[in-house]
């Protein structure tokens, strides 16, 4: 009897520890893809072949849940830049990224949070950005697709 109390008591108190470091480390490699994407999105490599062949923005890719048509890869796979709708998908991105929050090399993400809906669980990131002096906001929402996390929406 004592030990089923102090193995449920462990589990009150464990599972919310184990929960909210999971939530760091995820929140912590949201942050970092979304760097990641903007530092791509900023610095085109104009000495990379690629570039010229595939087009600017190639690198971001990997970075970007595919949300077009088709409706086995929706949500469920990153762009493939060698495909005409997946790269006019990740140009448009990062021109986005580009006219907002590339503009200011000081923006802060100011919070996380998660979200389940039907494609998954969202991992929300409310940034804060200075565009032409006035502070602007806006929001970036990855999904995790396999280990990695991927932009699937900004608003």
């Amino acid at each position: 009897m004592k030990k089923s109390i102090f193995v449920t008591l462990l589990l009150v108190i464990v599972a919310p520890l184990a929960s909210f470091a999971q939530k760091a480390a995820d929140s912590l490699k949201v942050a970092t893809a979304m760097n990641e994407l903007l530092s791509v999105c900023k610095n085109v490599d104009w000495g990379d072949p690629k570039t010229s062949s595939l087009g600017f923005f190639y690198k971001a890719a990997p970075y970007i849940v595919y949300r077009g048509n088709d409706v086995k890869r929706k949500w469920k796979a990153f762009c493939n830049y060698k495909k005409a709708e997946d790269k006019k998908g990740v140009d448009d991105i990062c021109y986005k990224i580009n006219e907002t929050v590339n503009r200011d090399s000081t923006y802060k993400i100011v919070r996380y949070s998660t979200k389940k809906e039907s494609e998954g669980l969202w991992h929300v990131l409310f940034v804060s950005y200075r565009k032409k002096g006035i502070e602007k906001h806006a929001i970036y929402a990855f999904l995790k697709i396999g280990n990695q996390f991927g932009l699937g929406d900004i608003d």
